[in-house]
């Protein structure tokens, strides 16, 4: 990890279950750091599954996203264009967030209402890291 890299943070590491829930992870009876591109992706996946103003008691107002304004609708091609620029949106409050390179926004076949986000973000070192996340919408 470059000392550019090391600018973008350490945190602690947070564990994704498959059902939904979140955890702080432990190592060797210790809580585990995330430092670096993976604190940045980490950051920017709980950005996203945050509802943006879910945070003002906590004088963060504006962290998070609106992604859960489309909870219930039809995942048609406006309403998946909405979503993308919402997530654009909420990438980009990331002050260490210097571009989206890419994203995508698709509908899952196999999960009626669930949405699979893929993004490639620039950070403002100039190192690239993905983020990836399902959000279920159903």
């Amino acid at each position: 990890m470059s000392a550019k890299d090391l600018d973008l943070g350490t945190d602690l590491r947070v564990v994704f279950s498959g059902n939904g829930n979140a955890d702080i992870a432990w190592s060797d009876g210790d809580l585990d750091r995330v430092r670096g591109l993976d604190n940045l992706a980490q950051a920017l996946t709980l950005r996203l599954l945050v509802q943006r103003g879910e945070l003002t008691q906590l004088a963060h107002p504006r962290f998070g996203s609106r992604i859960h304004e489309l909870i219930g609708a039809t995942l048609d091609r406006p309403n998946l264009d909405l979503l993308r620029r919402h997530v654009r949106q909420a990438l980009l409050g990331d002050p260490r967030v210097a571009a989206v390179e890419s994203l995508t926004v698709e509908a899952i076949a196999a999960h009626p209402g669930a949405v699979q986000i893929t993004a490639v973000v620039r950070a403002r070192t100039g190192a690239t890291t993905e983020v990836e996340v399902a959000v279920d919408l159903g």
